[in-house]
Parts: C-alpha cells; sequence; structure tokens
C-alpha cells in the first residue's frame, strides 16, 4: 500500500492541512492558535451554538427555580408555587428542545456520513497543545472546569466518535429530565415548614448547574472539528 505524506497551507491562512495518506485519507490538523483565530473570526458554528445556548439556559432556570421555591417557602403563597411549578415547565421543555435536536442531528449525520468525516478530523487533534492556547482565555479558576471538561470532550471523541458522545449526551440529558421530575413531585408533596433547602432541590440546583460545563461547553469540540473539515474541502 503507497503511503503519500505532505505538508500544505491551503487558502485559509488559519489552518494547516498535514497529511499522511493512506488510499486516499488524509490527516487534518488545526492547531490551538488557529483554532483559537478561527472562533474569533467566525464564532460558533451556528447549529452549535443554538444547542448550547439551550443547555446553558438550563442551569439559568434553576436558579431562578430555587429562588421562587425559595418564596413559596417563605410565604407559602398560591401564587409563589404557581410560579415555581411554571418553571419546572419551563426546564422540562428547555431540556426536551435539546434532546429532539439532538435526535434530530443523530439521523441527518448519520444520512450524510457526516459523523465518520468529523472522527476523522478530530481524532489528528493535539488536545493538551489546543487546551493550552485556550487557557489564558478560560483559565481564570486553579481547577478550570471548562477547559477540563473540553479534555475529557475532546478524549471521549477520540475513543468513541461523536455520535456516541451525543447519544452519551442525550442518555445524561434524560438522567436530567427523571432528576427534574422527581424535584417537581417532591415538590408537590412538601411540607412549606421543612428546613430549607429540602435535599431534593439542592441535588436538582447542582446537578443542573453542571449542566452547562457539559453540554455548552460541548459546542466547542464540535466546532473544531467542523471548522476544520469544511476548510478541507
Amino acid at each position: 500500500m503507497r503511503l503519500e505524506c505532505y505538508s500544505t497551507w491551503l487558502v485559509l491562512p488559519w489552518f494547516q492541512h498535514d497529511s499522511c495518506r493512506t488510499s486516499g485519507e488524509s490527516d487534518m490538523t488545526m492547531t490551538g492558535t488557529q483554532f483559537v483565530h478561527t472562533i474569533s473570526e467566525r464564532g460558533i458554528a451556528d447549529q452549535w451554538q443554538r444547542l448550547g445556548w439551550v443547555l446553558a439556559y438550563d442551569g439559568a432556570i434553576s436558579t431562578h427555580l430555587v429562588r421562587a421555591v425559595q418564596e413559596a417557602h417563605t410565604s407559602g403563597s398560591v401564587d409563589a408555587r404557581d410560579a415555581a411549578r411554571r418553571l419546572f415547565d419551563e426546564k422540562l421543555d428547555n431540556l426536551a428542545e435539546a434532546r429532539v435536536f439532538i435526535a434530530a442531528k443523530l439521523v441527518e449525520y448519520d444520512h450524510t456520513g457526516r459523523w465518520h468525516q468529523l472522527d476523522r478530523v478530530v481524532r489528528t487533534a493535539d488536545v493538551d497543545e489546543v487546551i493550552t492556547e485556550l487557557r489564558p482565555h478560560f483559565g481564570l479558576h486553579p481547577f478550570p472546569i471548562v477547559l477540563e471538561s473540553m479534555r475529557f470532550n475532546f478524549h471521549y471523541i477520540q475513543e468513541h466518535g461523536f455520535r456516541a458522545f451525543y447519544t452519551m449526551t442525550d442518555d445524561y440529558l434524560a438522567r436530567v429530565v427523571t432528576l427534574t421530575e422527581e424535584g417537581r413531585a417532591a415538590f408537590e408533596a412538601s411540607d412549606d415548614g421543612d428546613a430549607f433547602p429540602p435535599f431534593w432541590l439542592f441535588k436538582l440546583d447542582l446537578n443542573s448547574i453542571e449542566v452547562p460545563t457539559h453540554c455548552d461547553v460541548c459546542r466547542v469540540v464540535i466546532t473544531y472539528a467542523e471548522r476544520a473539515l469544511d476548510a478541507s474541502a
């Protein structure tokens, strides 16, 4: 089998195509510097940006929900309890929107073969180099959760592929849905005289604010692959 190795710069200056090809397969790489540049110039891929916003909103809803439940606990008013119920509904609707998007994207990318193409791109990424380049922008805390989430996502996808990653993400969101439904049932059964916060709310809140650190951050890795793949076309 003939192996061709070459390095060439494509028209877009931020993308380098270094390739060793076996039977037409190419090795596409994007450095961390190039990735930061393309995000600065072109932003996050629109469809994945929308998914990220939906899942970032889950954490925001949780914050408002805690306040609403606290108000209902403190005042015991019907209006306050109704406000909390509306936020439970909003949270469940928001999670459903994200899961519908993922389900549709699984079908679409299965049909087009896009998952396989994206997998080939991300497997060439130097994850440590990309994270190092992103650290000045996202490493404010001694334990930078966003960067560590990115690192996990890169490695998971390199090992299992994008499709498996989004299937895992949907399973995770299904567990968040179950937790939210259990929280609502506990709220409906709660005694306003109980200590605050009840453990079910503490559990729901912390799990919900974690959602954006996984599912909003996941737009980074797929944008890396989408941009690199489009630039190599």
